[in-house]
Parts: structure tokens; C-alpha cells; sequence
């Protein structure tokens, strides 16, 4: 099993991914699926957690909580 990632916090796997020029404008993980992330479940709270970390803004668009 190769797991790049197994020693890396989310915010280094943002930041290495800055650096590889990742349109992260272009990905999300949330729960609930839809046309946009819900900014609310535990997915996306992680993301915004690692996103402040790394210092780099989240480009992805939340829409309003239900």
C-alpha cells in the first residue's frame, strides 16, 4: 500500500498542493453532495479548519446553511 499522505496534516497536503498549482476551486468533500458544499457538515468544516491553517483562502463556494 503506498500512502503519500499517512504523515501529513491537511493544511501541509493544502499547502503542498499550492505549490503544485491545484485548482482547489475545482474540489470539496462535502457529506451532503449537491451542486456546492454545505459549509456545515464535518467535511467541510475540517477543509475550512485546514484551509485557515495553511494560511491559503478556501475558493470553494458554501452555500447557505439549511
Amino acid at each position: 500500500i503506498h500512502a503519500p499522505f499517512i504523515n501529513m496534516t491537511k493544511a501541509e497536503e493544502i499547502k503542498l498542493g499550492e505549490k503544485l498549482g491545484v485548482d482547489f476551486g475545482l474540489t470539496w468533500s462535502c457529506y451532503k453532495g449537491g451542486e456546492t458544499p454545505c459549509g456545515v457538515c464535518d467535511s467541510c468544516l475540517l477543509r475550512a479548519k485546514a484551509f485557515a491553517e495553511a494560511g491559503i483562502s478556501d475558493p470553494a463556494l458554501y452555500r447557505p446553511p439549511l
